[in-house]
């Protein structure tokens, strides 16, 4: 990377992160709310209620955002600003491995948890920064960024809706 490329730096990541954000969000949401609601209601006695994890969400997706701009960030320090998908999704599973794994063993040391999480946080968040990586890499890639993200928030809000068919029962068909 040039002088000419770290001044632009920030400005150009606003696009990629957002996308690479929206992706990661959708995707713990289905991973969460709807792969993983049997785990959730087995594992039921060491989490907070119900109501009070809802009211934590932000803080999640304020944790999904850092995470993903230094994704992004390392992906184009790596491999320049325009990565292939091969570099984004190696990087987005690798990141994705340690950073899950560091974080849940950290928390596991301190605070009752199931073993399963040993598992299933790492995993979740490997599949996440997956999506992210893929969406973040694909819109810093694109010659439009912004239509890339428009395609991305399109695509997650679909998922989304889809999300929360799943979660309640798709409606019967007559």
């Amino acid at each position: 990377m040039n002088q000419h490329d770290a001044r632009r730096l920030p400005a150009s990541l606003v696009p990629p992160v957002l996308a690479g954000w929206l992706a990661y969000l959708v995707i713990d949401f289905l991973m969460h709310a709807v792969l993983l609601v049997p785990w959730w209601r087995v594992t039921e006695s060491y989490w907070l209620p119900p109501e009070a994890l809802f009211r934590r969400i932000p803080y999640a997706y304020l944790a999904f955002a850092i995470y993903v701009a230094c994704l992004m960030w390392l992906l184009v320090r790596l491999f320049g600003s325009r990565p292939t998908m091969r570099s984004s999704l190696c990087l987005g599973a690798i990141a994705g491995v340690l950073f899950g794994s560091a974080s849940v063993l950290a928390t596991y040391s301190v605070f009752p948890m199931p073993r399963s999480s040993l598992l299933v946080w790492p995993a979740s968040a490997t599949v996440a920064s997956l999506g992210g990586a893929a969406a973040g890499g694909w819109t810093l890639a694109a010659a439009k960024p912004w239509k890339r993200v428009l395609i991305i928030l399109l695509s997650a809000i679909a998922l989304f809706i889809i999300g929360v068919l799943l979660q309640n029962g798709l409606p019967a068909r007559s």
